[in-house]
């Protein structure tokens, strides 16, 4: 992620000016005011973010970086719309064209490298992050990476003649919530987390 420690410390700084009532209604966040925390689901698990910009999650010794900025980030910029249900390639995110190519480097090709072949693991892996089966390819399901902040992913499987392949989609409503920037880190993360399960 370029200026990693920019980024994160930017979001916290930010994060740090908002109202929490505000950040809970624009983002989804459960916002429990007694204890001074937000209760968020990131790729079917449970974080829990505190008023200073503290991530934690149980069973992790530590959030990873590029999630707790992630997090913090969606905090800030959510714009509260609903999901459109509809799918946008990462081609046609604003400047989209920019980042494509290490897009396709960094999460779709490992994918496809990985699942092209075995498509029950395909989906063990996607239900392990909460996914839901769509009608798309030869196996699709809907992550819900964020609460209002839906991605696809859709496994084209591999024969003697055609490579598999494997495409990260976005709703269309993720560019009012995270910029393309942050939007390919929260795709990367997603192949990431189905190649680590």
């Amino acid at each position: 992620m370029c200026n990693a420690v920019d980024a994160y410390t930017e979001a916290v700084k930010k994060f740090k000016t908002l109202s929490p009532e505000d950040v809970a209604q624009r983002s989804g966040a459960d916002y429990r005011q007694e204890k001074g925390v937000f209760l968020l689901r990131y790729f079917g698990r449970e974080h829990e973010i505190d008023l200073q910009g503290r991530v934690s999650c149980a069973g992790l010794e530590k959030v990873p970086y590029n999630d707790k900025t992630i997090i913090l980030q969606y905090l800030c910029s959510a714009s509260g719309l609903p999901p459109r249900g509809r799918w946008l390639s990462f081609l046609e995110l604003p400047d989209g064209a920019h980042h494509y190519a290490p897009f396709q480097t960094d999460a779709a090709i490992p994918l496809a490298r990985r699942f092209g072949r075995d498509r029950e693991a395909f989906q063990r892996a996607a239900e392990a992050l909460g996914g839901a089966p769509l009608k798309l390819g030869d196996a699709g399901f809907q992550i819900p990476a964020l609460p209002k902040l839906p991605l696809a992913v859709i496994l084209w499987e591999g024969d003697e003649e055609f490579s598999a392949s494997v495409n990260i989609l976005f709703d269309a409503v993720a560019p009012t919530h995270l910029s393309t920037a942050a939007l390919w880190v929260l795709g990367v993360e997603l192949a990431q987390k189905m190649l680590a399960g």
